[in-house]
Parts: structure tokens; sequence; C-alpha cells
């Protein structure tokens, strides 16, 4: 099996690099063949705009294949007392199946506590706290805020009253899997310089219709490939709500200025995983990833929950994109690697903001200039986009693979949308798929 998954990724890598020759090549043969300048410049643009993502793609599967690797588990005397903290609003029953998974992980019981926080949740998130506290008494403390706040100050409110050197955050709707616990602590055990770290998330309803399989497969992509090539430069961009690890001396000195960020003029409501991770890098902290912690999670099971999540993850991606601006050039050494490789990726985070009305506007243009002689290039161009997760989804399933390139398709046809939207609606702070008891779909 293991040599006929290596045979089908090569294959697949030659199929990205023939596919890229096919467009450049119908490019600057279209280009060649134009005289009108604006035409000219379109489709020279078109083509370096795919070529930047797809060189910084090239660099993180190098940094992925060749250089990361997961930090060994620690050993059970090194294991540090350390707190975990279950933000939940009206999350009802499956707030118990989360803080039974976390007590069950196999981390030792005294060093270890578990603080529940439920955020004003007006369902019975409440009354499954409760029975979880009483069945392990020994390790949950409740916090029971009467008003919801948000996320960002349930969490806060956890971490000041937390007594470990280390906190876990942990969705409330999250399953871990086997050792998560101990492997999101191992990193900050054994490198002294890493602040947090990032754990490995996937998806727990796939058998729940077409669309989470989709969304399995983009999760693979972010996490097993893009969060641990950065990892390599301990530059990773964001620690997911569902599960990440921070180191409290790290974390303290930067809390208070997380819980009160704003952006034009009000509180900041969303995006409070990438915000305490923009603070902690500019903090000069190493940021990592920790492909062996696995935590599933549920997602939106229909289009208009999907839309609504990643409305508020590109809502959240563009503004800490604009807050890391203001501090990347700061103190700038150009001798650290490290900093170039932020930057790098910041310029390649922000170009992906601006790439589906760059691409819509040019590629409708290059097909009215050439008479549609590019159309056969956009077609390869759409195949190629999809291959690239397909090719990294090879290793779990073929199902995810066939996944990879339904989502390209789905992804262009009904949710390129999504980005401009979030881009000219930004300031929109609502969290959108936590308005009802008991719905689903965050992380």
């Amino acid at each position: 099996m293991t040599i006929l998954k290596n045979c089908c990724r090569w294959i697949i890598l030659g199929v990205i690099a023939g596919l890229t020759v096919l467009v450049c090549t119908q490019y600057y043969l279209c280009w060649l063949a134009q005289t009108d300048i604006v035409a000219r410049f379109t489709l020279a643009a078109t083509v370096i705009i795919l070529l930047c993502p797809l060189l910084y793609f090239l660099t993180i599967a190098i940094c992925r294949y060749w250089f990361y690797r997961e930090t060994p588990l620690a050993e059970e005397n090194e294991l540090p007392f350390c707190t975990v903290v279950v933000p939940a609003y009206n999350e009802g029953e499956g707030v118990f199946a989360a803080l039974e998974s976390i007590c069950r992980n196999g981390y030792p019981e005294d060093r270890m506590e578990v603080i529940a926080v439920n955020d004003g949740s007006i369902d019975d998130t409440l009354k499954w706290m409760t029975l979880a506290a009483e069945k392990y008494p020994h390790l949950i403390r409740i916090i029971n805020c009467e008003k919801n706040q948000g996320k960002r100050a349930a969490l806060h409110r956890g971490f000041h009253e937390g007594r470990g050197e280390f906190f876990i955050t942990i969705d409330s709707d999250s399953l871990l899997d086997k050792d998560a616990l101990k492997s999101m602590i191992s990193p900050l055990v054994r490198n002294e310089k890493a602040a947090a770290v990032s754990g490995n998330v996937k998806v727990a309803n796939t058998e729940n219709g077409i669309m989470p399989p989709m969304l399995d497969a983009g999760f693979t992509f972010a996490f097993d490939f893009i969060r641990s090539g950065q990892s390599v430069f301990g530059r990773v961009f964001c620690t997911p709500g569902a599960l990440s690890a921070y180191r409290k001396s790290a974390l303290m000195p930067v809390l208070d200025e997380w819980l009160t960020q704003t952006f034009m003029g009000k509180p900041a409501g969303i995006g409070e995983d990438r915000a305490l991770t923009n603070l902690l890098l500019r903090e000069g902290h190493d940021v990592v990833m920790q492909r062996n912690a696995v935590i599933y999670t549920n997602v939106p099971e229909c289009y208009k929950g999907i839309c609504k999540m990643l409305l508020r993850w590109e809502r959240s991606n563009i503004r800490e994109n604009f807050d890391m601006f203001k501090f990347i050039f700061k103190n700038f050494d150009i001798t650290d690697v490290k900093r170039w490789f932020m930057l790098w990726t910041l310029l390649q985070y922000t170009l992906m903001v601006m790439l589906p009305v760059l691409l819509i506007w040019f590629s409708l243009y290059n097909i009215y200039a050439t008479n549609g002689r590019i159309l056969l290039s956009i077609l390869a161009m759409s195949i190629l986009w999809s291959t690239i997760p397909a090719a990294i989804n090879i290793q779990r399933s073929s199902r995810l693979v066939w996944c990879s390139y339904v989502y390209g398709i789905f992804h262009a046809f009904t949710l390129f949308w999504v980005i401009p939207y979030a881009f000219f609606t930004v300031g929109n702070s609502r969290w959108l798929t936590r308005a009802r008891a008991n719905s689903g779909g965050k992380i």
C-alpha cells in the first residue's frame, strides 16, 4: 500500500509539473500573438499571480517533507502541570463528550486541571458541564458566565484562573485523538523558544453529506501541509481554536492587549486564534505545529453554513494580515531567515485575498483578447489548483483525493465571492455560526 501511495504521489506531482508547463506555455504563446499592451499585461500578470503561490507551495513542500519532524512525546516525568480551557456557548450535550475525551486522554491526572467556561449559554450546556464535573470532580472546574461575552473573554477568564505552567485550549464540539494532550505539551517542554503549538484539526462528521469530506480535504492541506511547512521556521501563522497550546510566561504579557483588541474602532469579536498568534509572533516567539496531536471537530453540513464559516475566517485573516504589516518591518534584521519567511508568507496571504478578483477580471479579459484561445489554459489552471491539495491528501485516502477536485470545482463556481465580500465587509465581527442553540460549524 505504501509503494502504491508513493507511486500515486509521484504521478500527481508529474501532473502538477505538466499542468504548470502547459499553462505557462499557452499563456506565453498567446502573449507573443498579442500586440495590444493591455492584453499583454493581463496575460503576463495572470502567469505571475499563478506562479508566486506555486513557488511558495514548493518551498512549503520542501520544508514539510525534508525537514519537518513531529516533536517526540515527552517522558512521563517531564510532563508539567497544565490547564485545559474549554469555552462553550450553546453546545448542549456535545460539551460532555468533549470534556470526557480530555479527562480520558491519558495525561497524568495529578498534573492537569480542566476549566470549562460556560459563556452565557441559553440552552442546557451548563447542565452537561455539571454532569461532566460530577463524573470527574478531581479534574473539572466550571466557570459560569451569566451573560455571553464572546469566546475571547471566556478564554481570557480561563487563562487568568488557570494554575498550569502551560495552557491547552480546546473547542467544546471537538474530540481528542489518543495522547493528543501529551503531544501538544511536548514541543513546549523540548523547545524553550516555542511559545505556542498548533494541533492538527480533522473533520469528525465526514459521513454526513458531501460538504464535510470536502472540508476535510482542505483541512489536510491547511494543517498537514501548510502549517507543518511553516513550523520548520517556527512561524506558524495561526494556532487554531479547536486545539492549541501556549506557554504561560509568553502568553500573559500580551493577554490584556489581545482581550481589548479593536478593529475600525469596535471590539474584535472574531479571529481570536489568529490574533493571539500574531501577538506572539510580534514578540519574536516561535509558533510550531505538532502534526501527531489530532483533534476531530464538527463542520457545517450545508452550503449556507460553509459560507458563514468561511466569511468569518476570511474577515479574520484580512484583519490580522493588516495588523501584521504594522510590525513586520519594525527592527527588521536582514540576516533573520525567520523574519524573511514570515514576510514572504504574509505577502502570499495578502495575494490570496486579491487572487479571486484579479483572476476573474484577468481571465475574462484574456478570453476576450485571445478570442477564446486561452480557455484551455484556464481550465488547466483550475485543475492545477485542485491537484495540489489532492497530492497532499493521497497519504490519507483516495476519497479525499477526489474530494479535493470536487471542492476545487465547487469553490470556483459557488464560493469565489466569499473573499471579495469578506474584504468589503471586513468590519463585521459577528460570529455567524453560533446564533442559535446547538448550532455547529466553528473552529
